[in-house]
């Protein structure tokens, strides 16, 4: 009887999903943009896949969705890409090179794993080429904007609701120890609607780096007014998933801000700083404790060692989630790793850097930081060009990755799952940012409106 109803729930959803699926396509068709921003909407609440009886079987949505956007971005003529910068922006070359040498080492590995390293590390590298073709409106890049603040907020949420049902409730809602459901020390580790707490910390501190410039500049906007009163509600919800990446993104990020335009946020330090003296020691013990960064480093050592024995890396997919999905599929990942002399078992590296020093050498480590620094660069460009919100967008942009560089120095924060699919996006939506031609698709935001009441002045 319960297969019988599994069945029956399965049909269902197949049938809604088709249904769903044609809606989206004849949306896609009229404009590709549309896909990017419903990935960007609904990517935070893939985690809640756990819950269905059929979740397995509905995960790959997301890449259907995206080749869907991409073949209608190909195909379909579109007015708004004169919206696009007229030459290529300057990490075109070294994104373009990065993921040349990946599908190189794709080529020279072979095989399943090779494959899964691909998609791990670069499938989402395809969201720059589709902006490029359909490039974001300003009408676009406030609804992202939107999207981010709304997601985050509804999120955030969820994740503190997690801290009063407690691990018991959650497992007996369906969520599994040791995956979704994680502890840190004697604390619960918040997941919200994420399938693990390092997506959601790491979701909150992107959210609060790129929405508070675009916040704070128009901060007379009724959006902008409810983001700016959440934004506790937004910290300390990633507080609870215990991340300390997130928190390392979050201070690097504001930090720049602070440096760069937004003076008074030194007070987003002040107040926690103070509000500090008041969180019992046991919390703080089990939130900064440092035997993670122990076991972090413990094969570092082995590791910049054995460079000289593979000096292009050990191949794509031999590490990290890439690799432990090879092996769940019968695959060995470590063996290609000790013929290249590095490790003697799976490594499963916390560190950005370490995993692309591994799996592509030292020549892709320094693409991977000639990328980052092109990007920021190209961020602080646009901010200069950019007038009203997009300029706030681009600061946040700019913010955001140097987060996310800090934060790669404790996670592998490019396979993390859907912060690769932002880092991507935020990088696509600087194709359109400070561009002569400003081309929209509907009424002019409240930041042209702001931006022409200026110039009239």
């Amino acid at each position: 009887m319960i297969s019988g109803d599994i069945a029956i729930s399965s049909l269902l959803l197949l049938v809604l999903g088709l249904l769903a699926l044609g809606h989206v396509a004849v949306a896609l068709l009229n404009r590709p943009q549309r896909g990017l921003l419903l990935l960007a909407a609904l990517l935070p609440f893939d985690g809640l896949l756990l819950l269905l009886p059929v979740g397995e079987l509905l995960g790959p949505w997301k890449e259907v969705l995206l080749v869907l956007t991409l073949g209608a971005a190909v195909i379909v003529p579109n007015s708004d890409r004169a919206a696009r910068q007229a030459t290529l922006p300057v990490w075109v070359p070294a994104a373009i090179a990065f993921v040349a040498l990946g599908l190189l080492s794709a080529a020279l590995t072979g095989g399943l794993i090779a494959f899964w390293g691909l998609k791990v590390s670069y499938f989402y590298a395809v969201v720059p080429a589709i902006m490029w073709l359909a490039p974001f409106t300003a009408r676009d890049r406030d609804r992202l904007v939107s999207i981010l603040m709304g997601t985050g907020i509804v999120t955030a949420l969820f994740g503190l609701a997690q801290q009063v049902l407690g691990p018991d409730r959650l497992n007996a809602m369906g969520f599994e120890y040791n995956t979704a459901i994680r502890f840190s020390g004697s604390l619960l580790r918040s997941f919200s609607t994420f399938t693990q707490p390092f997506s959601f910390g790491l979701f909150m501190s992107l959210v609060l780096l790129v929405c508070l410039p675009v916040a704070l500049s128009d901060w007379r906007r009724t959006r902008n007014r409810i983001f700016l009163a959440s934004t506790p509600l937004l910290v300390v919800g990633m507080a609870a998933s215990v991340v300390r990446g997130a928190t390392l993104a979050l201070i690097v990020g504001l930090v720049v801000l602070i440096i760069w335009r937004f003076h008074g946020l030194v007070y987003a330090f002040t107040i926690p700083a103070i509000g500090l003296l008041f969180v019992p020691a046991s919390f703080l013990e089990a939130y900064f404790s440092s035997s993670s960064l122990g076991q972090r480093t413990s094969g570092w050592q082995t590791i910049f060692d054995s460079l000289l024995g593979a000096p292009l890396g050990n191949g794509i997919g031999t590490t990290g989630s890439a690799a432990e999905k090879s092996n769940e599929l019968g695959v060995d990942a470590s063996e290609l790793v000790t013929d290249a002399g590095t490790l003697n078992d799976l490594y499963l590296p916390d560190n950005q850097y370490i995993k692309t020093v591994i799996e592509l050498g030292p020549i892709g480590l320094w693409l991977l930081l000639l990328l980052g620094a092109a990007v920021i660069a190209a961020a602080v460009s646009a901010a200069r060009r950019a007038t009203g919100d997009d300029r706030a967008l681009a600061m946040g942009i700019a913010a955001s990755v140097w987060g996310a560089a800090a934060a790669s120095l404790v996670g592998t924060y490019l396979e993390i799952f859907p912060l690769d699919f932002y880092f991507w996006l935020l990088v696509g939506v600087l194709l359109s940012l400070g561009t002569t031609k400003a081309v929209d698709d509907g009424e002019p935001t409240a930041a042209r409106q702001q931006d022409e009441v200026e110039a009239a002045c």
